[in-house]
């Protein structure tokens, strides 16, 4: 990888203070090394909607490279409050979209000795009535001074207006152990800030279990989560051996790790898709001797009693690749297909009940199977070849979007359009620069193509482009984090 060239832009980091500017009363810092603080004039307003069904692109950021960068590391990007963030396994940056000059970033580690070979999305919760980001890195601590190597999981919680961490929870893993470790897949509780991380290395698998409340995490071993839920969750168990057809789901009490349910599903495989906070969601393949051939299903396990419902993808498991799902934070989940080609096949299953509630394929005739890049309370983001399509999550049909033309008021009324309310500073560490600054708002990045947002908040939605090669050069920016503003 090339160095960085430095972008110029201006880094302001709120160590210590709310979404609102906040000065210190005494202008000193306390013996807990943050500010203390007192209200000031309130902050820019903005328009939310929610769900929002209409956007314009309003900045657009580069996301430096960095001399050194692996190659699976690759920037995410994110949408939680008010706040568009992108995160790599240097750390995780927060751009505020009311107020374009706050801008936050915090580390990845602060040891040279540790090592980050995963990062998930950033996860949208809340703690405390705040909206919070949530980021788990897979990690290697090459030992310091008399310590052991070790493999941990590190999972943080920042208060997206502020840019302060809340909790950190690092966990040692001993069920997998590599320096390998990667990141499979991870759940999360909106309403608790709970998280489930996924976490595989040469055939064996793990969950970490985090809560910011306790700040504590557990190691649950040979699992992969389907979902999180108040304390408790899914995982999907491989089969015992070989062949031995035996695989399914446990229900985990996540604080103390001990296996409350277990469900064979008298599969040879089932991988996790996706949690609501009421059903997690697997899908299952089983060798037929009949068809000498894979066939797949789904599953859907209650969180609380176990019970499942079982039913069937449109495509076959060769076709299909399995499916990669996205929950709306509410009550539906939807499916897009795995497999770069051949069939597509797209559907939706609906968290009340835990059944498969519609879903077409390219094979059925008559609609296009677009491509998934988000969902939220009730309105799935999609993209055709052409254009970004919104859904219905619980129906899949068609929703109409007017993206109005410039100068145009928008149509409907926001949900709120007051400026954020004030609140004490959190407690934890302040704001980190990663080391490298990332750049401000330069719209000459920006290549002129809207399209569906990778993530989604009343406030607005984000996207990312590659760079063009103007402004700074393409060289030095690993992506440019498009951010949308709600119209609608």
């Amino acid at each position: 990888m090339v160095a960085t060239t430095a972008v110029t832009a201006a880094l302001i980091l709120v160590a210590g203070c709310g979404g609102n500017d906040k000065k210190s009363d005494s202008g000193s810092e306390n013996n807990g090394g943050q500010s203390t603080t007192s209200a000031t004039p309130s902050a820019p307003t903005a328009p939310t909607f929610d769900p929002p069904k209409a956007f314009s692109v309003a900045a657009a950021y580069p996301v430096p490279d960095y001399e050194g960068r692996e190659m699976y590391d690759e920037t995410k990007v994110g949408m939680v409050g008010q706040a568009a963030l992108f995160v790599n396994y240097r750390g995780l940056t927060g751009h505020d979209v009311v107020d374009p000059n706050k801008l936050w970033q915090i580390k990845s580690t602060e040891a040279e000795t540790t090592t980050v070979s995963g990062v998930t999305d950033p996860m949208a919760v809340k703690v405390d009535g705040k909206d919070v980001a949530v980021v788990a890195y897979a990690q290697s601590d090459k030992g310091n001074g008399t310590q052991k190597p070790k493999d941990l999981v590190l999972v943080q919680w920042i208060d997206v207006m502020s840019g302060q961490k809340l909790a950190e929870v690092s966990t040692p893993m001993s069920a997998v152990t590599s320096s390998a470790l990667h990141i499979s897949n991870a759940q999360y509780d909106p309403e608790t800030g709970q998280v489930a991380v996924g976490v595989a290395s040469g055939g064996a698998t793990a969950t970490v279990y985090a809560d910011p409340g306790t700040k504590k995490g557990t190691e649950l071993p040979n699992i992969l989560p389907g979902a999180v839920h108040n304390g408790v969750v899914a995982g999907a168990k491989p089969e015992s051996k070989q062949n031995a057809n035996d695989s399914g789901v446990v229900l985990v009490d996540g604080a103390s790790g001990k296996v409350t349910k277990q469900i064979p599903l008298k599969q040879g495989e089932v991988r996790p898709l996706a949690g609501g906070a009421k059903h997690g969601f697997f899908y299952s393949t089983l060798y037929s001797s009949a068809t000498m051939d894979q066939v797949a299903s789904l599953y859907s396990v209650d969180l609380s009693t176990g019970a499942v419902v079982k039913s069937a993808p449109g495509l076959k498991d060769r076709d299909s690749g399995g499916y990669e799902c996205t929950w709306d934070q509410a009550s539906s989940v939807v499916c897009r297909e795995k497999a770069p080609t051949g069939p597509q096949e797209i559907f939706g299953f609906d968290d009340e009940t835990g059944k498969k509630a519609w879903g077409y394929t390219s094979e059925s005739g008559g609609r296009v199977v677009p491509n998934v890049t988000a969902a939220f309370h009730g309105v799935v983001y999609v993209q055709t070849e052409k254009q970004p399509v919104l859904l219905d999550a619980k129906t899949g049909e068609d929703l109409p979007s007017s993206n109005p033309s410039p100068g145009e008021t928008p149509s409907g009324s926001p949900t709120s359009g007051g400026s954020p309310s004030d609140s004490d500073s959190p407690s934890g560490g302040a704001s980190e620069s990663p080391g490298t600054s990332a750049g401000g708002n330069d719209m000459s990045l920006y290549n002129g193509t809207q399209v569906s947002p990778d993530a989604v908040s009343p406030y607005g939605g984000v996207f990312g482009q590659l760079p063009k090669g103007s402004g700074y050069g393409s060289t030095d920016i690993q992506l440019v984090s498009i951010v949308m503003k709600p119209t609608a």
